[in-house]
């Protein structure tokens, strides 16, 4: 596959790319009506419009479902969070209390009179049994239990509130109460994310469990017979194609221009380390002020090559097992995984603007591992192209020119941007809280 472009504000993936995604359609399965009258989706922080530490409207609402709908002409209620949001659980970084009003974080949704019902369902943090089995329970707020709070906000609202014998329901089951016609399924990225960014391989999910409760969530999906909706599953991205990841190579742009070798030497690092980002800000003080400080005992600085193995492998096995209950369930898988590859392999080109998978390269977020606005519109618009060959349908695809003008995600100047090597941290000045206020 090529590089992934644009072209009169369409996005495109060069050569081969669509057929490749074309190819994980069920065996022998035949092109069917698709009605996008109820779109429904169940997920995880991706879908969801997870960005910069926390959920929050700005990125909600250009969320790559939302922005499918959009196209689709087809109504897409969503929680939408109130700025500056809250903290969803965010993988090798600090997660703030559940507290609304809050530091950072704001008073709840956003919607009042609130929506009856919502069509994005997906939660960040949510696991494959989270979808299956986590539902909103009282109080509203849980100070020391951020998953639940954002389970109440998302699922719960305004049930919670009115207490008037609602039922409450996990996602799997909210969607199937909604009669959905379409749904998109995107799971198990945070199980393998949480692993990845926290160097810690026994987070990985057991593929044997992970596998029957993806195929229960298909089946209970498709267990309407001839009313059952059509389903698209998602493949779970390489979270080391992400922007959290920098190789000790590529270190280098933000350290100064230290070499591999000087970073591996003065940080007390191997060549085949990886920095995330606290360990990127950690590098550039302990260089400057040279005290001799290891980042391998600074937690969530550094991630080895071997918890990088395991993850791979584990993310392989988990595709396959999403690929096979997909067939047998006779649903159609997206390969996002291949879509985010070809970012980090190539970029993203817009216009004159290259966009890339590196951190502050304007395709992720101040998290490093959920996209910004026009990642999210890539994804749109890869999902539109999947459904238009799998379904004959003739969805027009998001401007992505448009999208990136006012994407928070793109905080280089596009001079920086078109350059592969990002401006150096010592140079910006940056630290942890000024990432975290600039939400």
């Amino acid at each position: 596959m090529k590089q992934l472009q644009s072209s009169g504000g369409r996005t495109r993936l060069l050569a081969a790319a669509l057929p490749v995604l074309l190819l994980l359609a069920p065996s022998g399965a035949q092109a069917q009506t698709l009605d996008t009258t109820q779109f429904v989706v169940i997920g995880e922080g991706l879908a969801a419009g997870m960005a910069d530490f926390g959920l929050r409207d700005i990125y909600q609402k250009a969320s790559f479902p939302a922005q499918m709908a959009a196209q689709m002409k087809t109504a897409f209620p969503q929680p939408i969070i109130q700025s500056p949001g809250i903290s969803g659980g965010t993988p090798g970084f600090n997660t703030l209390p559940a507290g609304l009003p809050f530091t950072l974080q704001g008073a709840g949704r956003n919607d009042f009179p609130p929506q009856l019902f919502v069509f994005n369902l997906a939660m960040p943090g949510a696991t494959v049994s989270d979808a299956l089995n986590l539902r909103p329970a009282s109080p509203l707020i849980q100070p020391a239990n951020t998953k639940q709070t954002t389970a109440n906000l998302i699922l719960g609202y305004p049930s919670l509130i009115i207490k008037n014998n609602v039922p409450y329901w996990s996602e799997v089951e909210y969607a199937i109460a909604m009669n959905p016609t379409l749904v998109v399924v995107e799971l198990g990225y945070s199980e393998v994310l949480a692993a990845a960014a926290t160097n810690d391989p026994s987070k990985l999910p057991n593929v044997g469990t992970f596998t029957s409760d993806y195929k229960t969530i298909l089946s209970r999906l498709k267990a309407n017979g001839g009313a059952a909706p059509q389903v698209v599953v998602m493949t779970i991205p390489n979270p080391f194609d992400t922007a959290y990841f920098t190789s000790l190579k590529n270190a280098g742009n933000y350290l100064s221009g230290a070499s591999a070798n000087q970073i591996a030497a003065s940080l007390g690092l191997k060549q085949d380390d990886y920095l995330t980002p606290t360990g990127l800000l950690q590098g550039v003080s302990a260089l400057v002020t040279s005290n001799g400080t290891s980042l391998s005992t600074i937690p969530n600085t550094v991630v080895n090559a071997s918890t990088q193995s395991a993850v791979e492998a584990n993310v392989a096995a988990l595709n396959s097992a999403i690929t096979s209950a997909a067939k047998d369930a006779g649903a159609y898988v997206f390969d996002l995984q291949a879509v985010l590859h070809q970012v980090r392999q190539n970029g993203l080109t817009v216009g004159a603007q290259t966009l890339t998978a590196d951190y502050l390269g304007g395709f992720y977020s101040l998290d490093g591992y959920y996209p910004g606005q026009t990642g999210q519109a890539l994804i749109a618009n890869q999902m539109l192209a999947f459904l238009n060959s799998t379904y004959k349908t003739n969805f027009g695809q998001v401007d992505i020119t448009t999208v990136m003008k006012d994407d928070p995600a793109g905080r280089l100047k596009p001079s920086v941007r078109k350059n592969s090597n990002p401006v150096p941290l010592t140079r910006r000045r940056l630290d942890m809280t000024t990432l975290r206020g600039r939400r």
